[in-house]
């Protein structure tokens, strides 16, 4: 029998139980067990706006994880709405492959009076894996053919398109894939140790073409030691060696500065933007450098399209990514992003006080925070129940306690592989703080009612998945 297409007003009106059945034969199986696992199958979307999610059964969620930073504005920020739809009342055009963009040319130049000079020129891509490949390919243009290496970090992430999973060093993303730079080319050294550093630069003999690194470590939120980043530029510099600064997930604002290398006092060779510079409606990146550098690798008009994007710098997304800039950028935008995470960390380090047995650390920077626990206890007593089917139980806690939040207080938050034991916190940079203290509110009676209880609620809900 033939299949029939599903139309549009038909798609909005599918009941949970018709589209989760969708998502998983046709979309990814394995993820739905996950997202069922931790309760978010349940998640029946009507309508959203801010930090809120509203749920055809009339629950409200409020949204702390802002999509993994792509949504620093919130669900549906309303002058994000105003210009997309001053885009469609004008109907500008979006696809223009022949002739010059306005948009795309004022994109590019906001971008040049947020930056320090010399970074001035913009390339537009959809994703900031698409980003990192044009900084690569960059590289590989301007620096000489004896410069074949690069300089990578432990637990780095920067996507998974094959350029760069080959910087990619957190989880096991590039396991099983013909990553794009041979493995023997890429030095993957410990993140904040400079002697290393220097090391590495000494023993590899002007072969190394660049250093790709993350101010902030978007999986870990792993943050190097105060003065490391201004010594490691500097000693590339010194070595001919480009700098590249993955600003996608911690930049534009997420940690109070518009970014995260901003008060570092060093200049890279390329920055590299994405996530929040679409306003949470566009998928759109950029990679930035000099006009000298860009001039050097494509400045010839036979050179000047050999790389170039099908998607990269649409009309509408340069038009809502103008108007996020313009938002972000703000003075006072940015010092009240401050001033919620520091009252964010203060209030997360008064539950430290209350459940010193539980959580080790506050870490973090602006609005992006983490909760380290001490799981170690709880393990132990754990590990005297014989199930065979758990490996990691820092997975099952710290999904207990995603899954409690979800379904007990309406919090969407999450965690990450590489680090079981933490809770990450990255909310929408619009928070209110009546909304932080909601969060505390709902963490603290979460670990009141205790990890081993909520590690047998757990498995009791999820039982017949997990195996």
């Amino acid at each position: 029998m033939k299949k029939k297409f599903i139309s549009l007003s038909r798609a909005l009106e599918l009941n949970e139980k018709e589209y989760n059945r969708l998502f998983y034969k046709h979309v990814n199986p394995g993820l739905y067990s996950i997202y069922k696992i931790l309760g978010f199958g349940e998640m029946d979307i009507e309508s959203c706006e801010g930090l809120e999610i509203r749920l055809k059964n009339k629950k409200s969620i409020l949204d702390f994880t802002s999509g993994l930073g792509v949504l620093a504005l919130g669900h549906n920020h309303p002058k994000i709405l105003e210009a997309e739809l001053l885009c469609h009342q004008l109907k500008l055009i979006d696809v223009q492959k022949f002739g010059i963009n306005k948009l795309q040319a004022v994109l590019a130049y906001n971008i040049s009076t947020i930056m320090p000079d010399p970074l001035d020129t913009s390339f537009f891509t959809v994703s900031g894996a698409e980003a990192i490949e044009a900084g690569i390919k960059l590289i590989t243009r301007v620096q000489p053919s004896n410069k074949t290496k690069f300089i990578t970090f432990h637990e780095d992430y920067h996507g998974k398109t094959h350029g760069a999973l080959s910087f990619t060093r957190s989880e096991s993303f590039a396991s099983g894939f013909h990553v794009g730079i041979p493995e023997e080319n890429v030095i993957t050294i410990k993140p904040g140790n400079i002697s290393e550093l220097k090391e590495a630069i000494r023993m590899n003999n002007n072969s190394i073409a660049a250093m790709i690194i993350e101010p902030i470590q978007g999986q870990v939120l792993g943050i190097p030691p105060k003065g490391y980043l201004e010594e490691a530029i500097n000693l590339c510099k010194a070595n001919g060696i480009l700098t590249l600064i993955d600003e996608i997930k911690v930049g534009l604002g997420r940690t109070g500065k518009l970014f995260s290398f901003f008060g570092n006092n060093i200049v890279p060779d390329i920055v590299t933007i994405s996530k929040a510079l679409g306003g949470g409606k566009r998928a759109i990146g950029a990679m930035v450098t000099s006009s000298k550098l860009s001039r050097k690798a494509y400045g010839r008009k036979k050179d000047s399209a050999i790389h170039s994007t099908t998607f990269g710098g649409l009309g509408e997304s340069c038009a809502v990514a103008i108007e996020a800039l313009n938002i972000i950028s703000d003075k006072q935008f940015l010092e009240k992003v401050t001033d919620k995470g520091d009252y964010f960390f203060h209030e997360l380090n008064k539950l430290k006080k209350k459940y010193p047995k539980m959580i080790n650390n506050i870490i973090g920077e602006g609005l992006y925070l983490g909760v380290e626990f001490n799981f170690v206890p709880f393990e132990n007593n754990i590990k005297n129940i014989s199930i065979p089917f758990i490996n990691d139980f820092k997975v099952i806690l710290m999904g207990s306690i995603v899954r409690n939040l979800y379904r007990e207080y309406g919090i969407l938050s999450h965690f990450t592989p590489p680090r079981p034991d933490m809770l990450i916190i990255m909310p929408p940079l619009i928070i209110k703080k009546v909304e932080i203290d909601l969060f505390i509110d709902a963490l603290d009676k979460t670990l009141k009612f205790g990890l081993v209880k909520l590690f047998g609620k757990f498995l009791l809900n999820n039982a017949k998945d997990i195996i």
